[in-house]
């Protein structure tokens, strides 16, 4: 006759069969709940490193900024369920059950540190800018950015075409190819961004994107407002502020009727550090890369 199972073994049988049984809608859940905490901390953490470097131009306007991106955020649940029971068959027999579990929670964000010089001199002009300092970008890094922007615009088909008819029709008007450079700037022209002086006002296609794109980049410089937080001591931030930062001794917040301003300038920030991107990663839909020019080839 086989010997009756103790009432405590039976009780971690049923536990252990409810656990299977609803563990799964357990891990989704907790699944959900790890993964919109981990996604709301991204605001927190932008803000953050804006905060902290304002901070550091406050206490030294000739810092050199940082800044990482955030990508590839990452959430895991693991749960797992192993029992058995050790026997000692006696007499008399004796049990000794045995239930383990266990659940694995993984969350990170991967970071990818800003380290070109040209988005570095952009970012230290805004926070110079947001400080008080009155500066703009000089004509060579502008011309630097453009050179560097060319590469960054996918080839389609409008583009391609306007680029065709583009040199088709200065193949017909100029006679000679001096005469050709002298009259149109390209991508491929010393002065990308011709001051408004320069006659040369015909652009090729691409040329006018790339001058389009630094317009929007100035604009962005010279809307950032100064006067929206404030720097003191450790002893001076109010209780509760929610928009702290802080380098060495100095110290910065935002009260919070001002938040406006500083998802402004964040939004700034985050625009000026992903602005150049490894050639290799501009892909046409067929999976194919390519390197952008003038003429779409």
């Amino acid at each position: 006759m086989a010997p009756k199972l103790p009432f405590s073994v039976c009780l971690m049988a049923l536990g252990a069969i409810s656990f299977l049984a609803t563990g799964p809608g357990c891990t989704a859940l907790r699944l959900r709940q790890r993964t919109t905490h981990l996604g709301s901390t991204l605001p927190d953490l932008q803000y953050q490193q804006v905060l902290d470097n304002l901070a550091q131009f406050a206490e030294n306007p000739g810092a050199l900024p940082w800044h990482v991106n955030l990508r590839e955020g990452t959430t895991q649940v693991t749960d797992s369920l192993s029992g058995g029971a050790a026997v000692d068959l006696g007499p008399p027999t004796n049990w000794l059950p045995q239930l383990f579990g266990s659940r694995t929670v993984v969350a990170q964000w991967g970071m990818a540190p800003v380290i070109d010089p040209l988005e570095l001199k952009l970012l230290r002009v805004a926070y110079r800018r947001a400080i008080g300092i009155n500066e703009m970008p000089d004509d060579d890094t502008m011309q630097d950015l453009g050179h560097e922007l060319k590469a960054q615009v996918p080839i389609n088909p409008d583009l391609h075409d306007e680029s065709d008819l583009f040199f088709e029709y200065h193949a017909r008007v100029n006679v000679s190819y001096p005469k050709f450079v002298e009259s149109v700037v390209t991508t491929n022209s010393e002065e990308v961004v011709a001051p408004p002086e320069v006659p040369r006002r015909d652009r090729s296609p691409l040329a006018r994107d790339v001058a389009r794109q630094i317009k929007i980049i100035e604009r962005e410089l010279t809307q950032i407002s100064t006067g929206w937080f404030t720097v003191g001591r450790w002893c001076d931030v109010p209780n509760g502020a929610p928009f702290v930062g802080r380098h060495k001794t100095v110290w910065v917040w935002v009260d919070p009727s001002q938040q406006e301003s500083l998802t402004q300038f964040t939004l700034t920030v985050l625009k000026l550090s992903n602005l150049i991107k490894d050639q290799q990663t501009l892909i046409s839909p067929g999976s194919v890369k390519f390197s952008p020019g003038d003429r779409g080839g």
